[in-house]
């Protein structure tokens, strides 16, 4: 039997098709390259839906820790043991300064308090600037050492440059900027508010 050749074999699906069902038929591809696109967004959606809804769920489920469990509560006490350290008493800079001065054996020189900043509701932070001229390590670190163990106050150095007159000498110039924090009479109403609200 003779072999038909390709050449000859005729006209091709398409080729057998008239223009309106070659119309028809590009357009179910295109509807179905359309419709596949469709369902893939819509899939993916949902699983996105899903994720976020797990993750509100989480987040719902911390929150309730933080605000009704045991971390909550201990935090709680943090702040109140904290509020503690801070004095409602005024801290008079110059006896606490005449103080160790004594017990360091220096001088200071000038001295100045900045106005009281409002840290929060209650809560106060004052600050002054000491000049020492001429001192030891030794004397620098008993100063400091004095003003900071203040018995019943909260006091730290937050700021100090050192300068050394001659390399020769072993004699600093020091200026030293000390802070307290103190709790205010808003703090005092705060707590007796809350206490009249337990009773």
């Amino acid at each position: 039997m003779a072999k038909v050749d390709a050449k000859h074999a005729g006209p091709n699906f398409w080729e057998k098709l008239q223009p309106r069902e070659r119309t028809l038929v590009l357009a179910l591809i295109g509807v179905f390259f359309v419709m596949s696109t469709a369902l893939l967004f819509f899939l993916r959606h949902q699983k996105l839906s899903a994720i976020d809804e797990e993750v509100a769920d989480l987040r719902e489920g911390l929150d309730m820790t933080r605000t009704f469990g045991a971390s909550y509560q201990e935090k709680l006490a943090e702040i109140e043991k904290k509020k503690d350290k801070f004095s409602s008493e005024k801290l008079l800079f110059s006896s606490l300064i005449e103080q160790a001065e004594s017990v360091a054996e220096v001088k200071t020189g000038s001295q100045a308090e900045k106005p009281p900043v409002e840290l929060t509701s209650g809560l106060q932070m004052r600050a002054i600037e000491v000049d020492l001229r001429s001192v030891s390590l030794a004397q620098l670190t008993k100063f400091l050492s004095e003003v900071e163990g203040k018995e019943g106050h909260t006091v730290l150095t937050t700021g100090l440059s050192i300068r050394s007159p001659s390399a020769s000498e072993d004699r600093l110039n020091v200026e030293i900027t000390l802070a307290t924090y103190e709790r205010t009479e808003a703090s005092e109403d705060a707590d007796a508010d809350a206490a009249e609200e337990e009773e």
